[in-house]
């Protein structure tokens, strides 16, 4: 199912704010915007430095790891390794939020990274920004909360935790570093989000902190839109699918987004507007010879979307767009063909099958007017169990099967893989053993 993050209701003058300003050496003063979320660090772990991992209330467990401490500080495994942390956590909080940082010399090695007994991310690193380390954000799901926050006592003290694993995403390759420090957040977010949408976007919106009327954001972007990129809040990579350079000198118009082949409507850069009047549009496509395109890509959990929005055609040059899911890709589909131009709503259904959904937005017209995007999980898949404690076979379940391998292999008839020794290891101390088998019997027995 897809998670829906816990709503606690608050009332926004009831919460303490400030503005602050920016004082630059000419006298200009820069008014910075407000923060939306207020996020509280309720942990941290600094990998590769053992004294701190290994303390009474992380307690890393691990199998076949290294860790560094001459050259900044890390930790990766080797050869099916894999390493585990107790991370506390305020299981209170609106959102649990799981940061860690990255090297991009890594690229091309693997990563996988679990909370609880959920795959949060596992695939191949391809950062394509400046920075020599970089942060990636996972926002916990809500189901992986209910089940594997459990609480310890350590030092006197008793916390929430939530166990987080890492490993290579390829069974015997060495993994990806993660380095300098690891942090669970605590995450409230200063605005109101429907937890039944995933993204609500606002097309060509002027001020993208606020929305109109009764719509509110969605529980995965914090503004109305951006261009694409990780999200400030939830750290999901969505937004506008375009070349951020402004060859037409737009951005003197408003603080909207403006770039080298869409524009937001130049003409009504007033707050307020609703989503249905509001629009971005093609700007100079059909001038300079270019096909007309308006895309946005949006990071999602594998399974079915209904996707509405809308079309406008304000200067009667717009007529019969069309509209695509994953327009290109293996699971592309067609959305609407020959739409109408007069805000009439669209529903259409999209199937996501490699974690993004792109919608792709095409016209032989002269321009596209697109007012909004509203994208709702229909039916999604639970972030992956697969290889969670007990699992063996990796099939998504504990049955006696399971049990059957693990016996195998404390009898020395059966080599395990990474991630079948972290399945095998249900006691969490690093050793799959006889003590682990008789917690899976008890478990299998009820």
């Amino acid at each position: 199912m897809f998670s829906r993050l816990k709503m606690h209701r608050y009332k926004q003058y009831e919460q303490r704010y400030g503005i602050y300003w920016k004082f630059v050496p000419n006298g200009t003063v820069i008014e910075e915007k407000l923060p939306r979320a207020k996020t509280t660090v309720t942990d941290t772990v600094q990998p590769g430095y053992g004294q701190y991992e290994s303390d009474n209330l992380h307690k890393m467990t691990e199998f076949n790891s290294v860790g560094v401490t001459n050259d900044s500080t890390y930790r990766y495994v080797k050869n099916g390794g894999w390493f585990t942390y107790r991370m506390a956590v305020d299981d209170s909080a609106s959102m649990l939020r799981l940061r860690i940082k990255l090297r991009k010399t890594d690229n091309g090695k693997t990563l996988r990274v679990r909370a609880g007994d959920a795959i949060l991310y596992s695939g191949e690193l391809n950062y394509s920004g400046d920075e020599n380390v970089y942060e990636v954000m996972y926002v916990i799901p809500d189901d992986v909360r209910e089940r594997c926050v459990y609480s310890v006592t350590a030092d006197g003290k008793e916390y929430s935790v939530l166990d987080v694993t890492f490993s290579s995403a390829v069974d015997g390759e060495e993994s990806a570093k993660v380095c300098d420090f690891i942090y669970m957040d605590a995450v409230t977010p200063l605005y109101e989000y429907d937890s039944s949408i995933a993204y609500y976007v606002d097309c060509g919106d002027h001020n993208t902190s606020t929305v109109t009327g009764r719509d509110k954001f969605g529980m995965l972007n914090c503004i109305t839109e951006q261009l694409y990129g990780a999200d400030e809040v939830t750290g999901k990579k969505w937004g506008l699918a375009d070349s951020p350079e402004d060859k037409y000198n737009g951005s003197g118009k408003s603080s909207g987004i403006y770039t080298a082949n869409t524009w937001p409507d130049e003409a009504n850069t007033a707050d307020g507007a609703d989503k249905s009047t509001s629009f971005r549009y093609t700007k100079n496509q059909y001038e300079s010879g270019i096909a007309r395109h308006l895309d946005y890509r949006f990071e999602l959990p594998n399974g079915t979307y209904s996707v509405e929005f809308c079309f406008s055609d304000p200067w009667g040059c717009s007529k019969n767009p069309t509209a695509y899911a994953n327009y290109g890709k293996s699971d592309e589909s067609l959305l609407v063909k020959n739409a109408p131009t007069d805000r009439t709503v669209i529903k259409s259904n999209a199937r996501v099958s490699d974690g993004e959904l792109t919608i792709n937005f095409r016209s032989e017209d002269k321009a596209i007017n697109v007012c909004y995007i509203i994208i709702r999980p229909i039916e999604t898949e639970t972030a992956s169990v697969k290889g969670k404690k007990g699992d063996l076979n990796l099939d998504g379940t504990v049955n006696v099967a399971d049990a059957v391998i693990l016996q195998k292999y404390i009898h020395g008839a059966q080599s395990l893989t990474g991630e079948q020794a972290y399945a095998a290891d249900m006691l969490s101390d690093g050793a799959p053993n006889v003590f682990d088998m008789i917690i899976m019997r008890r478990a299998l027995i009820g």
